[in-house]
């Protein structure tokens, strides 16, 4: 048991006195329809919904999740979420103002402004239950497992299940209120503090007489724990071949929530809250900056301090690691301010994902295709059943249906390869149909049950082998299934303007006295953009574990991370431009 001080008390209570004078602030604020609820009237501020995106993937289960991977594989199995930041980079420069330009309300908007004909509201309806509900309840799963460990550590007396749905009831009520707009004013504060407790908890691990700093991990542990990026020769760490993988294949083949292949979910949610297109860039780089560069090493010097104090953790609790070094730290109020700050990712986490989810099944579902032409306030009160069915849902996954938080993430990631090829071509592709989309839901977790389940290809082989061969038949059926309307293509185009390279193929379907506009999109700027940022966060991480423990290569990662940010301003430059 963590026992609390008088000061403990206070850090662990004061911030939930300022999120409730935020709720309360942003009640008065709130008008009560869908697109407020929702999208926040498309007014939110760029640095707002950035910092929204970044505490949602700021979860009670990242800490633990990094630490079960930092535990089994060394810094650089890291690299099993670190290589999401090429896709990352790719939504900045490639997707965010297009995103924003569709003028949808949620991202399975999209489908029926891209595609024609009863298939597109088929799939925004199926869609909308298989990603708002069953996928939504996997990640709020894991989520609440971690919140479930988290207060087994901090509580071990009083029952945790019955802690997490007094957590779920708080969580429900806030989101209820608060709506999007309000969900991300307290989700701003509740990144600082999360982010600020675990930089300070990771300073006190550190100062601890058996850890000894920076040195005394490096004396106390094997050398193949300190690798950032996969050996060649040791057996230990993250494979080559794996990290060969991840950077080739998994950014763009995979669904993944935060890191879906062009945007979508809540990302895409945050980017169309945004005021324009400018803001719409802004956030969503802030967010990748702030997602991969500035949170790691925290969670990660944490990590590696519990194999020494905790070498003997079980698969299933070594996540349990990063808070039980808690018990061995007295500096005053430690204790309240980090539980204070799991609290706030965790309910940050929820609220997003419960409104999210919400908004797919209320807007993409109920609305279209239910029942139709009812008045806001009714769909307004469905969108709350909805969210109280999903919390009880998901707390019963997290205690009985989850074992670890990392086998959710490969579950996700292998079930879904194949499924971001079709999100990233559906934008720049004419031929791609809803027909082709529908044909993906299927078509890859087949592959993934046929590799993975059957002929039991180890990850990440099998979504390499499941993402090439979702490719080749998706690719192939463009040709065989019916199209989408011309007249849809058309306006679809002009009002999204993407690169006309894959689009002209569409001007044998139109009427001859119409031609296809090439927009400016600064193809060439955007590669760059990409290119750098890469660069930037790569070598600004690496830098990082070089000033810690590998001096000689500071230099020359310090020179890669220099060289990149006057590549970097020149393509933020040009796309804020235009």
């Amino acid at each position: 048991m963590i026992l609390f001080s008088f000061f403990d008390t206070i850090l662990f209570v004061s911030p939930f006195l300022i999120i409730l004078g935020i709720l309360v602030y942003s009640a008065k604020l709130s008008k009560p329809n869908l697109k407020n609820y929702f999208q926040a009237e498309g007014k939110m501020s760029w640095f707002v919904a950035g910092t929204a995106m970044v505490a949602t993937t700021f979860a009670a289960d990242t800490p633990l999740a990094v630490t079960e991977i930092v535990r089994n594989n060394g810094i650089s199995g890291n690299w099993i979420w670190w290589y999401m930041a090429i896709g990352g980079f790719v939504t900045v420069f490639f997707f965010s103002k297009l995103w924003k330009r569709s003028g949808a309300t949620t991202d399975l908007e999209l489908i029926q402004i891209r595609y024609s004909g009863k298939e597109a509201l088929y799939l925004r309806g199926f869609k909308s239950v298989f990603i708002g509900l069953f996928l939504n309840l996997v990640i709020l799963g894991w989520v609440n497992l971690a919140m479930l460990k988290i207060l087994q550590v901090f509580f071990p007396e009083y029952s945790s299940g019955l802690l997490l749905a007094l957590l779920l009831f708080i969580g429900i009520i806030y989101t209820s209120i608060a709506g999007l707009r309000g969900i991300s004013y307290i989700d701003v504060f509740q990144f600082f503090l999360a982010w600020g407790g675990c930089l300070i908890y990771a300073w006190q691990v550190l100062d601890l007489p058996s850890i000894g700093g920076l040195s005394g991990l490096k004396d106390k542990l094997p050398t193949s724990t300190f690798y950032f990026f996969p050996s060649f020769t040791s057996d230990s760490g993250l494979p080559f071949d794996h990290f060969l993988i991840m950077l080739t294949v998994l950014w763009w083949s995979s669904w993944y929530p935060g890191a879906e292949p062009g945007g979508g979910g809540y990302i895409a949610q945050r980017i169309l809250s945004t005021s324009d297109e400018k803001s719409a860039f802004k956030s969503s780089l802030w967010f990748v900056f702030a997602h991969y560069f500035l949170r790691p090493w925290p969670w990660i010097l944490v990590a590696i301090a519990s194999l020494i104090l905790f070498p003997f953790l079980s698969p299933e609790e070594s996540g349990k690691g990063f808070l039980l070094i808690l018990n061995e730290i007295s500096f005053p109020g430690m204790k309240g301010l980090l539980l204070s700050a799991f609290l706030a990712a965790y309910l940050s986490t929820l609220a997003t994902h419960l409104n999210w989810g919400a908004s797919y099944l209320v807007v993409d579902l109920w609305k279209p295709i239910l029942q139709k032409s009812k008045d806001d306030s009714y769909y307004l009160k469905v969108s709350y059943f909805i969210q109280v069915l999903t919390g009880i849902l998901s707390l019963l996954l997290a205690l009985f249906g989850m074992d670890t938080i990392k086998g959710a993430w490969v579950f996700l990631l292998e079930a879904s390869s194949g499924i971001g090829f079709v999100l990233i071509a559906r934008w720049y592709y004419w031929r791609i149909s809803a027909f082709t989309e529908i044909l993906a839901l299927f078509v890859s977790p087949f592959f993934y049950i046929i590799y993975s389940v059957i002929l039991k290809i180890p990850f990440p082989y099998s979504i390499l082998c499941t993402s090439v061969s979702s490719v080749i038949v998706l690719l192939a059926s463009t040709r065989i299934l019916p199209g989408t309307s011309p007249t849809v293509l058309l306006e679809f185009y002009n009002k999204t303007k993407p690169p006309i390279l894959f689009w002209k193929g569409l001007t044998n379907k139109l009427s001859t006295e119409i031609q296809l506009k090439e927009y400016p999109n600064h193809l060439v700027y955007s590669l760059l953009g990409v290119f750098s940022g890469i660069l930037l966060i790569f070598s600004g991480l690496y830098s990082i574990q070089s000033l810690f423990w590998n001096r000689e290569n500071l230099a020359a990662s310090l020179i890669i991370f220099l060289f990149s940010l006057p590549l970097m301003g020149i393509s933020i430059r040009k796309a804020i431009k235009d």
